[in-house]
This record gives structure tokens, sequence and C-alpha cells, in this order.
């Protein structure tokens, strides 16, 4: 058969479809044939969209055709396949305009989609291109339509029994469809779409792709309730900026990110059109912290160690002023960070009596011989007595105290003893003792003067009232900064002749009983009863998050305060400083040194007399007082 022939029976089978379409406008049937017999289109089955758009176009150039004709006949093709597919009568109720509602049903139609239901995010950038390509005036209003078809869908299906949540799957999602109405209209009048659309359709890790879907579900539905605007601005927008640079740089695992990565986020952040305050390195760490809460077990692998999964016990953890994570993202030769990290999990497992204030000590310490070593390229297997001794000089020539420099080389040593010991390395048999320096103890006078004193009651009034309370706290009681924010209720105690005290003290891992004065009693236990604080509860609680009030956020409220009332004209708040001022009144008022290292909870007396300030100046006194009384007598010295 020839071609022609063939050419005139596939026209013929087209000419057939469009006439049981109802449609008889010859002009249009004409245009319409014409151009899917060039294109060798057998059936009007086989018109995807870019043929409805090339149609489109084609119309609009004609030069056989008026401008009026283009007008009418540029939407033939659509017009035949809307009247070929299904209709959608319950789109009169959301959309009435009609011609609006004629390109959407033309759509669904060409897309093969019966239910409005089964629209999806793909569907929605498809219809956006399309519109693109063929509508100018308008444009965004008619783009507007589909996102209206589906969200109608979405509400009706609200009745049925099945979970309103977001499912992982390997496709583009658009979280403007999420399945719970709620969740989906609050991106209903998003201006900015493009951070809406996560593509877990892409030929990347699947580990990267769950972890950003799991943080991205939890952020929808899980996390806690915030604005629509913050929810975006803080949220979504800094995960998918991520995502994005993700794929780009092919990183695999979020858990295993390097500090290099996430300052190559930040510069690529910076080239960006559109700067976003909100996407910082905070995006990693939101994501980092978040997988590895959740993981199954933890992940010791992990670059970044999240305390919160841990359950230590009762004071190990300075509650008012807690270390959120242990980063192992900065150590470039692998050995070394593999054994800093086994020797962390041995601390953090070692003993309850081991603070994680003293393990960030040492985990610190450790970064910093580490760091040293990646600048020589030296891995801690094959370390050397006279790597040992070059580092030391190197600490050295810091000017660093000789007491801050015998605990970090302690520490050090600890280090190397725990890697030798589990035979890590090979013994290197280096003597760190040898190179403590000769500490000479100078005693700091920091105790606050009764001027001061009264230049802070002179204006403690107008303090705001848990800032006013824990400052009366620290000047009668001579506590902590982190005892002081982490006073609970039922720490107040009468027993009908005294008022008394009871706080767990994290650095002697012990309670601590101590009376106090009744003023104080009272105004404590006025405060906590109208706050309805329980026992258990904090006192003063942290602002805008849980938790006990923060030591920083306590210290730099009162600078505020002082500046303000001119305080720190001559005097700058140290917490500490009333602890040293306690001890030295209850010397000065006789009493011994036994009985103030109980009260102050101090380990031992040499500690407690530290922090009796002018002593020296005490004992001078004193010995000029004695050789007065015998001024009067004839001294003969043998």
């Amino acid at each position: 058969m020839g071609a022609l022939k063939i050419a005139q029976i596939e026209y013929s089978y087209v000419h057939e479809e469009i006439i049981r379409t109802g449609y008889k406008e010859a002009t249009g049937i004409d245009l319409i044939e014409g151009f899917l017999l060039n294109r060798r289109i057998t059936s009007l089955d086989d018109v995807d969209l870019d043929t409805a758009i090339d149609f489109y176009n084609m119309v609009l150039t004609c030069t056989t055709i008026t401008d009026t004709q283009k007008s009418h006949f540029a939407s033939a093709l659509e017009m035949i396949i809307r009247l070929r597919g299904k209709s959608f009568p319950e789109l009169k109720e959301v959309i009435k305009d009609r011609s609006k509602r004629n390109k959407l049903e033309f759509f669904l139609a060409l897309r093969n989609i019966t239910d409005l239901a089964d629209i999806d995010a793909v569907d929605r950038v498809e219809f956006e291109r399309y519109i693109s390509n063929t509508f100018v005036a308008k444009r965004i209003e008619y783009i507007k339509i589909i996102d209206i078809a589906k969200l109608y869908a979405i509400e009706q299906s609200m009745n049925d029994l099945h979970p309103h949540v977001l499912r992982y799957e390997n496709k583009l999602i658009y979280l403007t469809y999420h399945p719970n109405i709620a969740i989906a209209k609050q991106f209903k009048y998003t201006q900015v779409k493009e951070p809406l659309f996560f593509d877990f359709s892409l030929n990347v890790s699947e580990v990267l792709k769950r972890q950003v879907f799991a943080l991205l579900k939890n952020d929808l539905e899980d996390g806690d309730k915030v604005s629509t605007h913050y929810l975006l601005q803080n949220r979504i927008t800094p995960l998918w900026y991520l995502y994005k640079y993700c794929v780009e740089h092919e990183i695999d695992d979020i858990s295993k990110v390097t500090n290099t990565e996430v300052e190559g986020f930040i510069e690529y952040l910076n080239t960006l059109p559109i700067k976003s305050t909100t996407c910082s390195r905070a995006a990693f760490k939101r994501i980092r912290k978040f997988t590895f809460l959740n993981t199954p077990t933890i992940d010791w692998d992990a670059t970044a160690w999240f305390l919160e999964r841990f359950h230590f016990s009762e004071g190990r953890v300075n509650l008012s002023n807690p270390h959120e994570a242990f980063y192992f993202d900065d150590i470039a030769i692998e050995e070394n960070l593999m054994f800093l990290k086994t020797y962390i999990k041995y601390l953090l497992g070692l003993s309850d009596r081991l603070s994680i204030t003293s393990i960030y000590s040492l985990y610190n310490t450790g970064k910093r011989f580490l760091h040293y070593l990646d600048d020589k390229g030296i891995a801690l297997n094959i370390l050397t007595k006279a790597d040992i001794e070059e580092y030391i000089t190197f600490i050295q020539k810091q000017d660093v105290r000789v007491g801050t420099f015998n605990s970090h080389i302690a520490e050090i040593a600890k280090f190397i003893y725990y890697l030798e010991l589990k035979e890590l390395i090979a013994p290197i048999g280096f003597h760190f003792e040898c190179y403590r320096g000769r500490e000479v103890y100078i005693h700091n006078d920091i105790s606050v003067s009764k001027e001061d004193q009264k230049k802070v009651f002179e204006v403690l009034d107008k303090f705001p009232e848990e800032l006013r309370l824990m400052y009366l706290n620290l000047w009668c009681i001579g506590l902590r900064i982190n005892e002081v924010c982490t006073i609970k209720g039922n720490a107040y105690l009468f027993d009908g002749n005294t008022a008394w005290f009871l706080i767990y003290q994290n650095k002697a891992k012990r309670e601590k009983r101590v009376p106090i004065p009744t003023e104080l009693y009272e105004l404590m236990t006025e405060y906590i009863n109208r706050n309805g604080i329980s026992n258990d509860e904090y006192v003063f609680k942290a602002p805008n998050c849980d938790g006990p009030y923060r030591s920083g956020t306590f210290r730099k409220q009162m600078n505020i305060l002082f500046d303000k009332y001119g305080i720190s004209e001559t005097y700058q708040f140290k917490s500490h400083g009333y602890r040293h001022t306690l001890a030295t009144e209850l010397y000065k008022d006789g009493a011994n040194i036994q009985c103030i290292r109980e009260y102050l909870g101090h380990a031992s007396e040499d500690m407690t007399k530290h922090y009796i300030d002018h002593l020296p100046n005490m004992i001078d006194q004193l010995n000029e007082e004695y050789f007065a009384s015998k001024n009067k007598e004839d001294i003969k010295w043998n």
C-alpha cells in the first residue's frame, strides 16, 4: 500500500475520532488533522502535553487564518481532548469560571485522570508548564485551579478511616497536596512555590532521601506547632536548600557530613540570588540532630553525637549550662577520628560520677591535640616520643598559665594511656609527669564589698521578679550559679523553728541541706505557690524553652540590669563572688573552716580556704594587735 494511501487512512481515523466528540467547526478540524498528520500522530490517544503546546503555538503563528480565528482555534485541540474525557460536575462547586474549568478538564483528560484525588505533584508541575506555554493573561489565576481541585478532593477524603499522613515514596511531593487538609491549606497561598516541592524520585542515595523525608514529615505532622510563616522560613525552606545542596554535592548520609561540607553549604547559600538568613549551619545541625536522635540504635559512626539521646543519671549534666553534642566532623585523619570516638564512648559509659562537663574538657583537649596531628600528618598509631615532645613545646609557646598547661598535659596523658591500655596503639612509654610545671597559688579576692551590695539592693526592687529572687538566693546562700538556676519546688523546708534549703550538688554528687533566713523561705514559698510550681519542677524556667534557667542567660540579664542602673561603673556582676563573700563573712563571725566547708559543699578544707578573702589581711591585723598589746612590755629575743 502506498504512503499516500496510508496517510489518508490515518487521516480518516483521526477525523472519525474528532467527529465522535461532536466538534463540528470545519476550520478547526482541518487545523487539527493537518497538524497531527504532519506529526505522524494517528490517534488522539497519542496526543501528549508537548503536542498540545505545539498545536497552540502553531495556530497563533499560522498565516492562513485571521487574528480572530487564531484566538478562537488555538484551543480547538483542547476542546476535542476535553470532550473525549471524563466530565467533573463537582468542579462547578469550586471553580465558577467556565473557561478555567475547561482548561483543567482538558488537562485531566490528557493525563487520563478520572478522579480528582489522583492529581499529584507531577501533574501540578505539568499543568503549570502547559499554562505558562499557552496562556499569558492571568496565568497565575489559571495555575491555581489545579490546587483548588486537589484541595477539594483532599477535604472530601477527610471523612474516610485512612490515616491522613505523608508516606515515603520515590516520587515528587508537593506540600500543598499533603493528605491532611489542615496541613495542606497552610501552603495554599504561599507565593514562592519552589521550596514546597521535594523530589524523592532523584537518582541519589536512598539514605539521604529518607533522612530528609523523616525530618520533613516530623516538621509537618509531629513537631511542635508553629506559625506557617515560621515553618516555611525556618524549617522547610532551609531543609529544601540543604537537600538541593546534598544532591548537587553527592552527600549520601547527613549523619556522616564533615565540617568542610557544612562550611560549603554556607558558601553555597551565599551564591544564591535570594539570601536567606535562616538557611545557615542551623539547617545541617537540625537534621543531624533529628537523625541521630531517631535511629533505632545509637549511631556511633555519626560525626555528631547529640547528648539528648543518652539518659544520664542526675548530676552528670549541668542543666543550667548543658553541652549539646560532641562533634567529630573536623578531624582529617580517619584513624585519629576513630580513636577519639572510641575514647569518648568509653568515658560516657565509664561512671556516673564522671560529669559531662569533665568529659567535654577531655574531648576538647583531645580534639586540639588531633588538630595539631592533622597539620603534621601524624596518625596516633605511629606517634613517637619526639612527636609528643614537639607538641608539648608547641603548647608551652602559647603562653598559658601553669595550671592550665598541667591540666592539658594530664588530659592528653589520659587519652594516650587509654589507647595503650586497650592495645589500640603500641606503648610509647612517654612520661608526661616529668613535664608538669610548678604552680604557685595566687589568691584572688572577689568578695563583693558592702558598698557594692548596697548599690544592688537600692535598685533590686526594679529587677524582674525571677532575677530578683535568683539574686537573693546567691546573696543569702552563696550558691553556685548552676545551683541557683536549677532550684526545684521542693527546695525550701521549714521544721517549725528553722528554714532550710535543699539542693543536689552536681559537683559533689550529693544533696546539701543548709539553714537559710526565714525571710528568704517566705519569699520563695509564696512565689512557688503563686505560680503553681510542683515539687519536681524548676522554680526558674528558661524563657521560650524547656528546662531550667540557663546560667549564661542569667549572667547576661544581670549585666544588662547592672549597666542600666549604673552599678557596673564600679562593680561587674560575678556570681561566684557571693560564695567568697559568704565564706569570708562566716569566718569573720567566728565560724570554723570545717563548718564553712560543709555549708558551701566543698570536698576539702583547702578549697574552702581559697574562698575566704582578706585572710592575709586578717593575719596581719591579728599580728599587729598582738604586738600592740606587748609594746609596753620589754620584749627580749633569745
